[in-house]
């Protein structure tokens, strides 16, 4: 009985964990883009890079399952394709951290100077390193803290999301969704695919399912899909209250029709979700580290978290450009490197993995083929 527990505790905890990641800061920019795009590009680009996200999560778990060393992305690359796979890899997934981590900085502090600057005073820049000092302290200590939690706090954002919806659902207006502006057709690719991404938790998930592989891959999916469809249906409730008005960071709008209760509980959802994002995306930049370029636990803490910080000090604080860039530069530039590096695992395995990827050379020439598109345009964008 104690055993069957510890596996149903442990499932669950493993899709929380998936969730946890996933409901961060990339959930708050939704509605802008989408209120700049129009209401049909969410229809289109949700469905689309939630299964595609899907599929490079258990890409990843595959990998992960037929090695039989710790790494991180670089290291699987290193292993199977050599120094320059690994360094490659290591750009990318330092790149997209970094991004992240810059995202998580500039909306939690956002969020708590919200939330306490009325009571204590403070500008924001003084709110946004407290709550910095406070993750990167528990970055330090370990992953393992939080992992005990975050089933109690992702259910405490699904409840908190719901509850925004709920109370906004006679707010909306249909007037308020316009329906496509081809002019920004494009402007939410990045930024979807930044929020619906987890590939940062898929070695814990697969650490916490070690003794129960065959639930690795169910795990994944309601980790990604659950979020997903939350996700998108707070975009689409958001943008029908505030429409033109919504806000980057989506909940600022809402203060013109909520009141200061249904507004506070909003900003400490946003607080966890941002915090339990936060340390899982940290922790993977700092096992980066460690695994795979030996660097002392210290040292790698300090570049896991020290660096993102001082980059936003120094002038990255556009929220929409970092996420958009974040998610179809390096989350497309990571997806590719997945994609073919699984070739090269599944060509010489260390182990059997119970995951079973179907994959083609033609299927992985055509997603290959998108990541570059997007990636391409987020460029375009960036420099125009």
């Amino acid at each position: 009985m104690a055993n069957l527990y510890f596996m149903t505790k442990n499932y669950i905890l493993a899709i929380a964990t998936l969730m946890g990641t996933i409901i961060g800061v990339g959930i708050f920019t939704l509605p802008f883009v989408v209120s700049r795009a129009g209401i049909i590009s969410l229809f289109i680009y949700f469905p689309l890079l939630s299964y595609l996200q899907y599929l490079l999560h258990l890409h990843f778990a595959e990998i992960i399952l037929s090695t039989r060393d710790k790494h991180r992305l670089p290291g699987y690359a290193e292993k199977y394709v050599g120094q320059n796979g690994r360094s490659l890899a290591f750009i990318t997934e330092a790149l997209g951290g970094y991004g992240s981590i810059i995202a998580y900085i500039i909306v939690g502090g956002i969020f708590l100077h919200q939330l306490l600057s009325s009571l204590i005073g403070g500008n924001l820049l003084f709110y946004t390193t407290v709550l910095f000092i406070f993750e990167a302290g528990v970055v330090f200590f370990g992953l393992r803290l939080i992992a005990s939690l975050e089933l109690i706090l992702t259910l405490f954002l699904v409840i908190v999301i719901g509850l925004i919806i709920w109370k906004g659902y006679n707010f909306i207006n249909l007037d308020n969704y316009q329906l496509v502006n081809f002019k920004n057709i494009f402007l939410p690719y990045g930024p979807i695919f930044f929020a619906v991404g987890g590939g940062a938790a898929i070695p814990e998930i697969c650490r916490l399912l070690d003794k129960e592989k065959k639930k690795i891959k169910s795990a994944i999916a309601w980790g990604t899909f659950i979020p997903a469809f939350i996700m998108m249906i707070f975009a689409i409730t958001i943008v029908g209250i505030t429409g033109v008005n919504t806000s980057e960071d989506a909940l600022n709008s809402l203060k013109l029709i909520f009141s200061n209760g249904i507004i506070t509980l909003a900003y400490l959802f946003g607080l966890f979700a941002i915090f339990t994002s936060f340390i899982v995306i940290a922790q993977a930049l700092k096992e980066i580290y460690i695994w795979d370029l030996k660097i002392n636990r210290s040292l790698a803490w300090a570049l896991a978290c020290l660096i993102p910080y001082l980059l936003f000090l120094s002038g990255w604080n556009n929220l929409i450009k970092i996420v958009g860039f974040t998610g179809a530069v390096t989350g497309g530039l990571s997806g590719i490197i997945l994609i073919w590096l699984l070739f090269k695992v599944k060509a010489r395995p260390d182990i059997k993995s119970p995951i079973k990827n179907k994959l083609t050379k033609i299927k992985a020439c055509f997603l290959s083929l998108l990541f570059i598109l997007g990636l391409i345009y987020e460029i375009w964008n960036l420099t125009h």
